[in-house]
């Protein structure tokens, strides 16, 4: 059932498609991180770690684990994330990685405990994890089979919380099978196969729920089965992330979970492609460092399960002392759909009357602009503003930031913003209002050229002038 000795060639490959992804996790900051956390940025890290440093004293470097305690600068933000991108490139060519990946995951750890509303996504915490048992397998020629078991449970639980959770919402548009007709539409970075894939009819898109609740619920029990099971399992879990990859856009999410599931594949499909690689033993002291760590990382994850379905206080204290560092992690995406598809459009004006939007990189914003695909590359700011119909404006913090540097003309801010209507000066006012939008017919497209539908709702947020203060 769980036979490292026979995953020895896809195990030595492992920490390689580690670092391609820590390439992409890493090196799309170098272009964001300082209009995001940066010093004229939205959120700046130095404000963030001074409200700890006052309220924690020195117990912030246990719940604030971040290297950026001793330097928040631009130049410390760009320097980490710089070092951390040479440092995938070169575990990509397999170089040391028993000493590059804990390197990467001190790296990444310090970038997310900073990284507030802009790196508080699922993948971050699931990367962390999956680095975390990659170092472990990195560590020995042959897997520990104490490691590989807590692996294969993380695919398991990690593809199971999931489905569970989008049943235990009580959605209905998950029991009665219509999630993904409203997915398409309402993802927050549909890409132009999505606008297609609206287009089919009602019984594909109730069989594509079925399924993918079928892939994520009753799937990984097969990860538990002899080889041949395993691979099956590896079969469906793939095709489910290549299935969410070319419908949308979702950072590194499917690429890291490919490559995760991988592990399932045995020697037995890949030697006619690859040599095994030598096995020397592993020391006893490593082995039993092996067998220690990798009995925590089950007892956390049953914790976590247990929780997940069962909610126990006690449980939850627990788990709250590793959350830090992002080893045990919940999992479940879209378990509550949305089925209406609400976008917030910034505008800027110097008499109230004529008003020029600013238009975000990759969001949805003229009706005949293409949805584009840019995964694994994953536009923040484009993310983060897809929350904002959710919240109410007086809570979103981070938006009455980004509207006082747009006021201020910050340039590190507007560098994420692919079109600054205001190039010269500063607008003397800005809003935000709120439209729905809603894929067009075929018909249409095919006429006028227009990929969406938009329609106003109402304002969101007060119109700001440059010279008043925003709270913060």
């Amino acid at each position: 059932m769980f036979s490292p000795e026979s995953h020895l060639i896809i195990a030595h490959l492992f920490p390689r498609l580690i670092g391609i992804i820590y390439f992409f996790a890493l090196g799309s900051l170098l272009f964001q991180i300082r209009g995001l956390i940066g010093e004229r940025g939205i959120l700046p890290v130095r404000a963030y770690l001074d409200h700890f440093r006052n309220r924690l004293g020195t117990r912030r470097f246990y719940w604030v684990p971040t290297v950026f305690w001793w330097d928040c600068s631009d130049q410390a933000l760009m320097a980490v994330a710089g070092l951390g991108t040479f440092l995938a490139v070169l575990l990509a060519f397999g170089i040391y990685p028993f000493l590059l990946l804990p390197l990467l995951f001190l790296i990444h750890l310090s970038i997310v405990s900073v990284g507030q509303d802009f790196l508080s996504f699922g993948w971050e915490m699931f990367f962390l994890e999956t680095s975390c048992h990659a170092f472990l397998l990195s560590l020995a020629s042959i897997p520990n089979s104490v490691v590989w078991i807590s692996v294969c449970f993380l695919i398991f639980r990690f593809h199971l919380q999931a489905g569970t959770s989008k049943l235990l919402s009580r959605e209905p548009v998950w029991r009665n099978l219509t999630a993904l007709f409203y997915h398409y539409q309402t993802q927050p970075l549909p890409n132009m196969m999505a606008w297609y894939l609206h287009k089919f009819p009602l019984w594909f898109h109730k069989l594509s729920t079925f399924m993918t609740l079928l892939i994520e619920i009753v799937l990984p029990f097969a990860i538990f089965g002899p080889k041949e099971f395993q691979f099956a399992a590896f079969l469906g879990f793939f095709f489910l992330q290549f299935s969410i990859w070319i419908s949308g856009n979702y950072s590194y999410l499917n690429h890291l979970t490919a490559v995760l599931v991988s592990l399932l594949i045995s020697d037995s499909y890949l030697d006619h492609f690859f040599t095994l690689p030598d096995t020397p033993p592993t020391p006893w002291y490593l082995d039993f460092f092996l067998y220690l760590s990798g009995g925590i990382m089950i007892c956390l994850q049953l914790l976590r399960l247990y929780h997940h379905f069962f909610h126990d206080k006690r449980v939850g204290r627990i788990l709250s002392y590793v959350e830090p560092f992002h080893i045990a992690n919940r999992y479940g995406i879209f378990a509550v759909m949305t089925t209406t598809r609400y976008e917030i459009v910034i505008e800027g004006s110097n008499d109230r009357k004529v008003w020029k939007e600013y238009l975000f990189p990759y969001k949805p914003s003229e009706i005949n602009r293409r949805p584009r695909r840019v995964s694994p590359y994953q536009p923040r700011i484009d993310w983060q503003a897809w929350f904002l119909p959710f919240e109410d404006f007086k809570s979103a913090v981070w938006f009455q930031n980004f509207l006082y540097r747009i006021l201020e003309g910050s340039p590190q801010v507007l560098s994420l913003l692919r079109l600054n209507p205001f190039p010269d000066k500063p607008p003397q006012f800005v809003r935000a209002i709120i439209y729905t939008y809603e894929f067009t017919d075929t018909k249409t497209k095919q006429a006028k050229g227009e990929w969406w539908r938009r329609t106003y709702v109402d304002s969101y947020s007060p119109i700001f002038y440059r010279h008043k203060s925003i709270p913060k």
